[in-house]
Order: C-alpha cells, then structure tokens, then sequence
C-alpha cells in the first residue's frame, strides 16, 4: 500500500518489488537454516510437540551438512538476484547488507546475537523495517520516510511475540545455555513490558504520521489501530509472564503448551495488525 501511495499503481517497478520480496524472503530462508544449526543443542530440550514446530536437524529428518549445502545454494541466489536490483538500484547492496547483518548476526553460531540478552528488543523491529524500506525502494526508487513510520509501528506489534517466543522457551533455553533476556532475568515481566512499550511508542508515533501523511484523521486511525493491537498483546504478555514466572519457579509441565496457545494469539492479533493498516491506508487514503 505504501509503493502505491508513493509512486501509484502504473509508477511502481512491480517486477522489482517482486525480485526484492523474493531476496528478502530467501534472506529469511537462510536465517532459518542457520538458527536451526545455532540451536541445536538448546531444540534437543524443547517440548516440540507442545509448541507445534517441527525440528529437521533435531529429529535426523536433515544433517547440518545439508542445511549448510542449502544456505550456499541461497546465497548465491541471493548474490545474483541483488546483483541485478543493483543495476537498477545502486543504493541496493546497502539495504541487502543491513539484511545480511540481521541473517548471520542474530542467527550464526560465531556471532549468536540471539544468545545475548535484549537483542530481540531491538534487532526485529528495525528487521521490519529494514525489508519494507528495501522493498518499496526497490519499487519507487525512494527512501520513503512513510515506509519507515508504518513498519515501525509494525515491526513492534510483531516483536511482541517474539519476546513472547522467548519467554515460552526460557525452560529449554536455560538448559541450553543460551543467555536471553528471560534466562537471565526470569522475574522481569518481559511481555508486559514490550506490549507496553508499543503502545507508548505507537501514541509518540501520531505527530510524525500526521505530518507524512499530511492527514492527522488518518494519522489518528492508524495509531488507533495500533494502540488496540498492542493492549491486547499487552493483556496476553502478562498472562504468558506469569506462565513463566511459575515455570521458573516450579515444575509445571504444560508450560510450553500453554504459553505457545497465548503467543499464537499475539500472532493471530499481529496479522490483524498488518491487514488492518493495510487496507485503512488504501481506503482512507483516497486510492479506492
């Protein structure tokens, strides 16, 4: 919805979108691959069952050896396909890097950001809006500070459970000697605190809106909207908090299950999220 308020529906380069949505998620591809080989030691813990994931490398159904041989074969792709968006877009290697950063910083076991405390505060959100700024570039040749805005407050709504994500698997983590925020620091209400968080930055969000848009009604709704989203991420972090506070604290079985059946609620309200921005920037927008 962006590149078409950008450039309109006959200005936008959709063969390009198209080549820079296929890098991105190719990008996340391999960022999967190798969380798996990361994480290994730490999945071999996890109640998979309980939280609904299917684990190749933990279950003998792959070797790390053809994980590997995949993420090669990816990132090769990756290398022609930002070699030709370059040729289009030469700022393009910059944006494919930050992706690159986010792939083997988070997810490499020689780097492991996910092994340290609070990087999953801070690295997805910016990952978010890293993939939509590339893309829409990649359509309109502009760095469109709306983009930048929107996937933001998107970007936050998503992390919610993420953080989520962590809190649900702080038991095998800690088993697996990861080092995140909820391994650490057990007592601190993590969900809670980010739901929060987006709800404060999604209201700080409203003046800038307004001025990109030039539209404070439609800067209104879609902070609205935000607002909504996150309280009830926010509800759901605390209930999954206290989930964690007790499973830390005690032995509780259905943990994992019962945390993962709350954090699929925050996805679920996530994807209501995105659609919902979607389609109030297309219709209060004036492009219908």
């Amino acid at each position: 919805m962006v590149t078409v308020r950008e450039a309109g529906v006959s200005g936008a380069d959709w063969g390009l979108f198209s080549i820079a949505a296929l890098t991105a998620l190719l990008i996340h591809m391999d960022a999967h691959l190798w969380n798996d080989i990361m994480d290994l030691k730490t999945d071999r813990h996890e109640k998979s069952r309980e939280t609904g994931r299917d684990r190749p490398l933990v279950f003998g159904w792959a070797t790390v050896d053809e994980y590997k041989t995949m993420s090669a074969g990816i990132i090769v792709l990756v290398v022609v396909l930002a070699a030709y968006l370059t040729a289009q877009r030469p700022l393009m290697p910059l944006l494919l890097l930050l992706g690159l950063f986010f792939d083997y910083g988070y997810n490499h076991p020689r780097i492991a950001l996910a092994y340290k405390p609070f990087t999953e505060y801070s690295i997805f959100p910016w990952l978010v809006v890293g993939v939509t700024v590339t893309i829409v570039y990649a359509a309109t040749g502009i760095f469109s500070l709306l983009a930048a805005l929107l996937s933001l407050l998107h970007g936050l709504t998503a992390t919610c459970f993420v953080v989520s994500m962590m809190r649900r698997d702080a038991v095998s983590d800690r088993l697996g000697g990861k080092q995140t925020s909820s391994v650490l620091y057990p007592g601190v209400p993590h969900s809670t605190i980010y739901g929060l968080v987006t709800l404060l930055v999604a209201l700080l969000m409203f003046y800038p809106l307004a001025r990109v848009l030039g539209n404070t009604h439609l800067a209104s709704v879609l902070v609205l909207t935000t607002v909504i989203i996150a309280a009830i991420n926010t509800a759901l972090g605390v209930k999954i908090d206290r989930l964690c506070t007790r499973a830390m604290n005690s032995v509780f079985p259905d943990f994992e299950a019962r945390a993962n059946r709350l954090m699929l609620q925050q996805v679920g309200a996530t994807l209501v999220h995105a659609v919902a921005v979607s389609l109030i920037v297309l219709v209060a927008g004036g492009m219908v």
